[in-house]
């Protein structure tokens, strides 16, 4: 009776040990904040910004020009910050930024007409997108008056195109024709490779020019002032190997714990027999002669 207790309280740990993370990587799941691309909250930011701020964003133009010396951010994004500026006509505005794991970005965007040269609609377009895809923007604003560039272009299989066009971070965070935006965004991982480097700039771009694609919104007609709020929060990240420790345990779990129940009902089997003693069956035949035996 004890070696059946025992075993059955070895294939119960076993069991519990195998099946419990699943069980407790979908409460952390549940638990976990989620992150949409829209957000319904507001930014809560100090009206004064840290004295640091400066080495956390850059503010630069879509026209390259060889005397703007615009240095990116030497510092991550780990606190609430604001920053205005003003998007001239035809033109686009991005802020650089770098964003990392651990943290809920929120961003609150207002854009209003600007006094002195008013738009005759003040809706503009905001992407969020990685560095690579912000040089091939600039790179597409550069040649927006070479129809040659485009027919080339549009003359690639679609399949192709991705690989030369721009596009916003995650393919949704896009968002056309807004005089003011809030969503909320959050990094899986800094974007390291195998060997190294990973410091991804992120570009969160107020467009007021018409950059072709076919949802967006044509020059406003006029400069737009622009406020940008980030509420910068901690967040729970889970690491990446649980991922597969939830897709794989549960498999592992229906091969390891059969065997295992199944071992250990041999062995209580054999211990069983031996707890007993042996005992002799009789073969037929020495019942029948001890049948006859007994006639005579």
């Amino acid at each position: 009776m004890n070696a059946r207790r025992r075993a059955g309280f070895f294939t119960f740990g076993t069991s519990f040990f195998l099946v419990a993370p699943n069980f407790l990587l979908i409460a952390a799941l549940v638990l976990t904040p989620a992150v949409s691309a829209q957000s319904t909250g507001s930014c809560d930011v100090p009206a004064v910004n840290d004295p640091s701020n400066g080495y956390r964003i850059s503010v630069e133009p879509v026209e390259d020009s060889w005397w703007d010396n615009v240095e990116d951010p030497s510092l991550d994004l780990d606190t609430d910050l604001f920053t205005d500026f003003t998007v001239d006509n035809d033109t686009a505005t991005a802020i650089g930024m770098r964003l990392v794991p651990g943290h809920m970005y929120t961003f609150c965007i207002s854009i209003a007409s600007n006094q002195y040269d008013p738009p005759l609609n003040p809706n503009s377009d905001i992407y969020l997108m990685t560095e690579p895809n912000w040089d091939r923007y600039k790179m597409y604003y550069g040649m927006r008056d070479d129809p040659y560039f485009f027919e080339a272009f549009d003359q690639l299989p679609v399949e192709w195109r991705d690989m030369d066009d721009w596009l916003p971070f995650r393919d949704v965070h896009a968002y056309e024709g807004v005089t003011y935006q809030e969503f909320s965004v959050a990094i899986d991982s800094s974007g390291a490779g195998f060997f190294g480097g990973g410091d991804v700039l992120y570009y969160l771009v107020i467009d007021g020019w018409n950059n072709r694609r076919h949802t967006n919104t044509d020059a406003p007609g006029g400069d737009v002032d622009v406020e940008i709020l980030i509420d910068v929060e901690d967040r729970l990240n889970i690491p990446k190997f649980t991922a597969t420790l939830l897709v794989g345990s549960l498999p592992l779990a229906c091969i390891i714990v059969p065997l295992i129940i199944h071992s250990r009902y041999m062995s209580n089997g054999k211990e069983g027999d031996n707890v007993e003693g042996s005992r002799e069956v009789p073969y037929l035949d020495d019942e029948r002669s001890d049948a006859r035996d007994y006639e005579e």
